[in-house]
């Protein structure tokens, strides 16, 4: 696996106003915070094209540089909340990590190969989870967790959490079942099915509508 790039962002601290928020995002400047265990939060405000660039290659996986001001601070990007109309940001969280403790992210899946079952027809692969949540310290976040689909040849085949192959030092996060589903194959039939269930329940919903209240 090939080393990870580092990735560096400057931020500025800010001071609050409540005034100066909306002046600060048409100028192209997004207000956040970082914020962490045993740490003061600090407001912080970053370029909104500069921030864009960066979380194109970090999402929620790489650990970012933060430049506050001339003093660093390593964090992830724990969350980015959006306009729901452009999708521009309109605020950062940032979280501080201890290169000494272990976090819990949410770290994407890549499915790959090609499940013979559904190579000669039985069904089509479905992917039950984009994403796992794992436990690990801040050095061996990975990017990504591959998930190989070529064992999959029937019904009976299911991947669940602990076929994964998870890198050296990363474990499912407390709370995560071994036995989650992540890839199975669904068959014509199955997929048949549930619609039918659907309309089945639909149609009891409906007629339990219609039937006069029982009296006390």
């Amino acid at each position: 696996m090939a080393a990870k790039e580092k990735l560096t962002l400057e931020v500025s601290e800010r001071v609050l106003r409540k005034k100066k928020v909306g002046k600060l995002r048409r100028e192209g400047i997004i207000p956040g915070i970082v914020h962490g265990k045993d740490f003061e939060p600090i407001h912080v405000q970053v370029d909104e094209r500069t921030f864009e660039l960066l979380y194109r290659k970090a999402h929620g996986t790489s650990l970012v540089n933060l430049n506050i001001g001339g003093k660093d601070t390593q964090v992830l990007i724990h969350s980015v909340f959006r306009d729901k109309l452009k999708g521009t940001p309109v605020h950062i969280e940032f979280l501080k990590v201890d290169p000494k403790r272990q976090v819990t992210v949410d770290v994407p899946l890549v499915f790959v190969g090609v499940s013979p079952g559904e190579k000669e027809g039985k069904g089509q692969v479905t992917h039950e989870e984009t994403s796992i949540h794992v436990k690990c310290s801040p050095a061996d976040i990975p990017s990504a967790i591959e998930v190989d689909v070529s064992a999959i040849y029937d019904k009976h085949d299911v991947i669940h959490a602990s076929d994964l192959k998870l890198p050296e030092g990363v474990h499912l996060a407390h709370g995560v079942s071994e036995k989650k589903v992540i890839a199975s194959l669904a068959t014509a039939r199955m997929a048949e099915a549930a619609p039918e269930a659907e309309e089945e329940a639909a149609a009891a919903a409906a007629a339990a509508e219609e039937a006069p209240a029982a009296e006390g």
